[in-house]
């Protein structure tokens, strides 16, 4: 029972234990794919920018590049005239540079010429023949980005366990990276139990329940750039699901099961795990509601990681949410709180709780900016249909009354 934990450990307590005795975050294997098969994915290392960004210096508005203290006393009452020099065309380096005194015409985009050091908005200039009115004082950088200003050559531009989305491939397209190592961690997902039917099954056997949860966990992984496959349905019969359970986790890093982690004659995850290398079985019970029968153990040498979830379907996603994603990011070395958005609002109603565990209610946000407990049994499958996150109701909060702030984690 190599650092088994005999008590419900708290969520945090029991993350911490695992990503110090496993050794998080790991060096897991990468492969190098192409940008447009990237999104979705989390990168294995860092990525640092091979050029400078902008490659040039360049004007963030319409209007006039100038020479900053030329203008620096202009103002509606007082305008300063200059003179123009000419047009920056768009997507060129111009040929023209200007001195003090002169002023020229520049889209956004443009490369900035040399002797201007600010741009003044269109909007604060009328032309006249070959005089520009300047209305309004800027200073040296003022409507500019520099080059290299947001990247220079050599930054980290993204870090390692980071994924691949509309937020980020921008940076990777810009900076002409058409490659990224794609972290190559191989997840398995396993349903327990002998009531457990392949979904297809129909008619549906009597005292039989289709595998919902498998599905469930394996969306959830894939939204948040972990891709898993699934493998099936393991009969609750000891030899077999022991013979069964060691050679996936032979297959695999990291080795997630529906079900089999409550107290039962025929529940044998914790027998199993228990016999695993060190650490072997860490953490047995998790002190929230739902998913308090949960398990978490380990190999360091190997570097495996197997999670057992409870096998109530709401049980079992809200454990997948704020235990097993969290585990999953700390083990690629992701910013874990750039999973989901935290934040605190009123509840539309009353919320019943109770001292002692950390209890997750999943929640709606209304029109009116208020969240909207949705109150199911832990056996729901449709609780989490209509759900936009979770309420979590910290371990010393009681009753949370209408009106009232409470914090909601968002998908």
């Amino acid at each position: 029972m190599s650092g088994f934990v005999k008590e419900v450990t708290p969520r945090m307590d029991a993350l911490q234990y695992v990503a110090e005795r496993l050794s998080f975050p790991w060096s897991v294997r990468s492969a190098d794919i192409p940008l447009d098969s990237a999104l979705g994915k989390r990168i294995a290392r860092d990525i640092k920018a091979e050029e400078q960004y902008p490659p040039f210096t360049r004007s963030l508005s319409d209007g006039f590049a100038v020479y900053s203290p030329d203008v620096v006393a202009a103002t509606p009452g007082t305008p300063t005239f200059l003179n123009r020099a000419g047009d920056i065309p768009m997507g060129l380096v111009p040929e023209l540079s200007i001195v003090s005194g002169e002023a020229a015409s520049i889209p956004t985009g443009g490369v900035l010429p040399k002797g201007a050091d600010a741009v003044v908005m269109l909007e604060s200039t009328t032309s006249a023949g070959g005089w520009i009115e300047v209305r309004d004082a800027v200073q040296s950088g003022d409507n500019v980005i520099h080059a290299g200003e947001e990247f220079p050559a050599g930054q980290k531009v993204l870090s390692g366990g980071d994924m691949v989305d509309f937020r980020t491939v921008s940076i990777l397209s810009t900076l002409g990276i058409r490659s990224v190592p794609s972290a190559d961690l191989k997840i398995s997902i396993l349903s327990t139990g002998d009531e457990i039917v392949p979904v297809e099954t129909r008619p549906l056997p009597p005292g039989r329940i289709r595998d919902g949860n498998g599905w469930s966990v394996r969306s959830l992984l894939s939204r948040y750039g972990f891709e898993a496959e699934y493998g099936g349905i393991l009969p609750d019969e000891g030899d077999n699901f022991e013979s069964a359970v060691k050679d996936e986790i032979g297959k695999c890093d990291v080795l997630v099961l529906s079900g089999g982690s409550s107290v039962g004659t025929r529940d044998h995850c914790s027998r199993v795990l228990e016999k695993l290398p060190s650490p072997g079985l860490m953490v047995r019970g998790i002190n929230i509601v739902p998913g308090k029968p949960a398990l978490i153990a380990g190999c360091l040498e190997e570097k495996k990681l197997i999670v057992s979830l409870p096998g109530h379907p709401l049980s079992c996603l809200t454990a997948a949410f704020v235990l097993l994603l969290p585990l999953l990011l700390r083990l690629v070395g992701a910013n874990e709180e750039r999973c989901g958005i935290k934040m605190q609002l009123p509840v539309l109603r009353d919320i019943t709780a109770r001292i002692g565990p950390e209890e997750f209610v999943p929640c709606r946000v209304t029109a009116g900016g208020k969240i909207d407990p949705i109150l199911a049994k832990s056996g729901y499958v449709s609780s989490l249909a209509s759900a936009d996150g979770f309420i979590r109701i910290p371990e010393d909060r009681e009753t949370i009354r209408a009106g009232e702030t409470a914090e909601v984690w968002l998908w």
